[in-house]
């Protein structure tokens, strides 16, 4: 069994293959007739009128109509292959989900992944909370998938320094999506890559690439005036822009939005932030490495205030954006982290230490509690597989605490 497992890992197609079938485990997923997603709506059948009115929502409200190339792309679809509007948006937005996988997949390789390593990555990112639901409400996911491909074949040029290549990529993810500056401050004041030399001063830098840096955003600035005054939007965007504050005020106006949008920031970037912990503490960081857990903090530095004041916080999707710093990277910054999770010494030390074991005791049954019996309390996760994914997720991190708490300083095994 385990030659077999070692035999597919080395297959060459087997990443792409793992991509083609989480994406469709996905779409099953969001599908179930137990479950209430923009995709179906508590039945075995496509929502056509629902997804038609969210391609039209986002064809016509000032601060989505910018963002043109999803829903370009889903009536090039509907045009093409005469599909309904359901079909069309599942046909493309499933598509650029499978492909971003694959992209993490071929971003890890040149991140210095094994193949092994590259796959799990893969699989982190179609586990994360924001991908899988994604289709779910309030997640409510539209535009991400595509910026996800542009922004992941961005790095892969800017970390192999094609700039040409980035200045082109970088430019359509801002079109995508404009939220995609905010991975800009990193790019430019950590360069992340692959070289181990010492770091160039900010002005070095600027000095030799600052052109190829400032281009994407020059581009999109001259669309987004000339889009505006060509769409007649000023005026629309001027209400979209004072109307944001009400977001901030609908996240906190009541326990259940509050609770909801604490649970949505720490349900996306939580088990990600507690292996950083783990990995900031480590002696043998590599100095390249360090770039991408600074970039992915510096970005969930600036992206976390700014969507929790200007957007709906529970749709939690806004809040992952950070994470393409360290979906390709997992494997190699929280390999040697997560490895008490495969250690059986762990396990059994934890299981003769009576303090940690009702730590342990005491930590799930209060996950439980809050999953279980709080949250459904306030009316969240109805029709959905949320809490049960909290659950699991806080679970599987109580498990690593506590074996790591028991095997102490001792060395872990690299998985790798």
């Amino acid at each position: 069994m385990v030659q077999l497992l070692r035999s597919l890992v080395l297959w060459r197609p087997m990443p792409y293959v793992l991509a083609l079938l989480c994406t469709v485990v996905i779409f099953g997923i969001h599908m179930l007739p137990s479950v209430d997603s923009m995709l179906n709506e508590n039945n075995t059948r496509i929502s056509h009128v629902f997804l038609r009115s969210q391609i039209n929502y986002h064809k016509e409200i000032a601060p989505f109509a910018r963002r043109p190339l999803t829903t370009l792309l889903i009536e090039t679809a509907q045009s093409v292959f005469k599909f309904k509007a359901g079909h069309a948006f599942i046909l493309v937005n499933f598509l650029l989900l499978g492909l971003s996988g694959a992209l993490t997949y071929r971003l890890s390789l040149i991140l210095k992944a094994t193949k092994k390593q590259g796959i799990i990555n893969m699989l982190v990112f179609f586990a994360s909370f924001s991908v899988l639901f994604a289709f779910f409400p309030p997640v409510f996911t539209y535009d991400e998938p595509l910026q996800y491909c542009f922004l992941l074949t961005a790095i892969m040029a800017f970390v192999g320094r094609r700039w040409f290549a980035f200045v082109s990529l970088f430019t359509l993810a801002l079109v995508a999506r404009e939220t995609s500056i905010l991975l800009w401050p990193a790019l430019v004041l950590f360069f992340p890559g692959t070289e181990n030399n010492p770091p160039q001063t900010l002005i070095e830098r600027f000095k030799k690439k600052g052109l190829y840096l400032l281009l994407p955003v020059f581009l999109y600035g001259c669309y987004i005036v000339i889009f505006i005054h060509q769409q007649s939007l000023l005026h629309a965007t001027h209400i979209e822009m004072a109307s944001r504050y009400s977001c901030f005020l609908e996240n906190i106006e009541s326990v259940q939005n509050s609770v909801e949008s604490v649970v949505s920031i720490l349900i996306t970037l939580g088990p990600f932030l507690y292996f950083t912990y783990f990995y900031l503490h480590r002696q043998d960081r590599l100095h390249w490495e360090n770039k991408f857990v600074s970039a992915f903090l510096l970005t969930l530095a600036f992206n976390t205030p700014i969507v929790f004041l200007t957007a709906f916080a529970r749709e939690s999707r806004l809040f992952a954006l950070p994470l393409l710093f360290i979906w390709p990277m997992f494997m190699q910054l929280f390999g040697k982290d997560i490895s008490p999770l495969f250690t059986k010494n762990g396990y059994i030390g934890f299981l003769k230490n009576w303090r940690t074991l009702l730590l342990f005791t005491c930590l799930t049954a209060a996950n439980f509690a809050f999953c279980f019996i709080y949250y459904p309390y306030l009316g969240l996760g109805s029709n959905t597989y949320f809490a049960e994914y909290i659950f699991g997720t806080v679970l599987l991190l109580t498990l690593h605490f506590c074996s790591y708490r028991t095997l102490g300083t001792k060395e872990h095994t690299t998985v790798s």
